[in-house]
This record gives structure tokens, sequence and C-alpha cells, in this order.
């Protein structure tokens, strides 16, 4: 079991894995020129590729640079037994020197060079810079010093990478989508109540204020008119709507709020309560208060006005 874990802590670090996409020649018998504006003078060039490679220099060009090089084949001086070149014939004649002549874009800087990715302007041009790095002794002509093995896979196991993070993040933004559409719902919901209780409050006092002194409106008048004004909610049928007047300077059954200039004023009260439901609601535990999203509660809101008696 232990094993399998760290196999899978292992694939998921890209441990031990080459990033690189295709193999390098770590250090190839190849110079670099480019324009710089002085006398002109190669560059050695290390971990070159299809695709890339490094130049060791002391400009620091911008990422995103394009940049003309030329890149020649460096023949290298006797080999330390005397035998004699890498790379001569058995009559000691050398090979032509290679030359090829590319576009190149900085890629970042290095604490010695840049690194850079060639950029190549039709199929054509990329085939003829394969041909020349062929014609380039590679480091496996060089006993101790192994070519770079490429990883063909590392690209499959980046793409299986993401698929598990995408796997991993998908529940916890669904989760904080659903939290963010319920708790929006809770906040449309207790406006809702509380403007409805102001208006059951407002329907009330205005009864007596207003010409030709009206009837005063009943209780389910007053009911009617506030479950009328939350029908947008869900779970309307929970409402629960109360009405009372106080029309004394003390406390009642009715409510524990008083007019201190009664029986002159009457302090009229609308108490609404309402049960809120989440639009998706998920999992929760109540007995240990842990709940996935905002669980059902009761909202419960109340206006008082003064009217006259």
């Amino acid at each position: 079991m232990l094993q399998s874990l760290n196999n899978i802590k292992r694939w998921m670090l890209h441990e031990n894995e080459e990033p690189r996409r295709a193999p390098r020649l770590i250090q190839p018998e190849v110079v670099v020129h480019y324009w710089d504006g002085a006398a002109p003078e190669g560059r050695e060039i290390r971990d070159i590729s299809e695709r890339g490679a490094y130049i060791f220099t002391s400009e620091r060009w911008y990422p995103g640079t394009i940049i003309r090089l030329i890149l020649q084949g460096h023949r290298p001086g006797p080999a330390k037994d005397g035998a004699g070149r890498v790379g001569a014939g058995k009559d000691g004649s050398l090979p032509a020197i290679p030359s090829i002549c590319v576009s190149a874009r900085v890629v970042r800087p290095g604490d010695e060079g840049v690194a850079i990715e060639f950029v190549f302007a039709h199929k054509r041009e990329q085939e003829d810079f394969r041909a020349f790095l062929a014609m380039i002794p590679s480091q496996l002509e060089h006993p101790g010093q192994p070519e770079r093995p490429a990883h063909p896979k590392s690209t499959a196991r980046r793409k299986g990478q993401a698929l598990v993070e995408l796997a991993l993040i998908t529940p916890l933004v669904f989760l904080l989508a659903v939290n963010a559409l319920n708790f929006g719902g809770f906040i449309f919901a207790w406006i809702t109540v509380a403007n409805a209780a102001r208006a059951g409050a407002q329907y009330m006092v205005m009864s007596s204020a207003s010409p030709g002194k009206p009837t005063p409106a009943t209780s389910a008048q007053v009911t009617t008119l506030v479950t009328n004004d939350v029908t947008s909610l869900l779970n309307r049928s929970s409402i629960v709507v109360a009405t009372c007047t106080n029309n004394t300077t003390s406390a009642n059954s009715c409510t524990t709020l008083f007019d201190p200039e009664a029986p002159s004023y009457t302090l009229a009260t609308v108490d609404v309560t309402y049960t809120y439901q989440p639009f998706v609601p998920l999992f929760s535990f109540p007995v240990l208060g842990i709940s996935a999203t905002l669980p059902s509660g009761t909202i419960h809101r109340k206006a008082v006005m003064r009217m006259l008696q």
C-alpha cells in the first residue's frame, strides 16, 4: 500500500521525469554566430535538439526576441591518445564542416546565457536543420558522456496529470458555485420577506390616515397582501403572517412594543416568518453541525409603524 502511494506521488510530482520533448546533444561539436555589432566570434552552445538549445553568451535578450543564428560544426582537437580526431576517416581526412542559418526565439535568460527555441518558416527548413544535426557527432561518440535519452511519454504523462488535477478541482468548483447560488437565494429571500412585512405594515397604517377614512385593514387582508408579495420565493407556502396593534402604554399579549402617546397613536405590527430552502440542497450532518451548503433555516422579519387611532 505504501509503495503504491509513493508511486502515485512520484507520478504527480514528475519525479525522475525528463520534461524535454526531444532528444538533445549535451555537448555538440557546434559553435553559434550572431551579429552583435562586434567582431564575429563563435559562441558555445549546449543541449541542442530539433526544438531548441542553450547559448553561452553575455547577451540578455528579452523573452520573445527573434534572433538570426548561424550554426557551424566545430572540429575538436586531437584525442588524448593521439590516435586522431573524432570523425576522421581511416585515411585521416576530415569531412566538410556543416553550417546552417536558422531563426530562433528567446525563451528565457539563464545564469550563463539564454535558452532559445528554433523557429522554422516552413517544413523544408526544419528538414534541413534535422539533416544538419545528423551530421554533428553526438555525445555517444565520447565515452563516459552518454546522450540524454528522450522521453516521448512525458507529454502523455503531463496530460494525465492535468486530467487528475481537473478531476480533483471540479468538485471544489461545483461546491463553490452551488454555495454562491444558495447564498444569493438566501439574501434574496431575506430582502423579499423584509419588504413584504413593510408593505403589510404600510397597508395597515394607511387605512385611518387616508382621505375618507376607509375601514381599517383586517388581518386576512394584510396576510393576503404579504403572501402575494412573496410569490417569487421557493416554499412560499411556509409563509406565516401575524398582525397586531397596541394602543396602550405598556406591552400586551401581542407585542412588547408600545407607543408612549397612546391611545392617541397606535402601533401596528406585521410579523412575517418564512422557512428558507436552498436551491440546490447538498449533504449535511446535523448532529455534527456540518453542512456542505447553506442549510434550511427560518427568516423572521417584523415591521412596526405608528398609525392614528
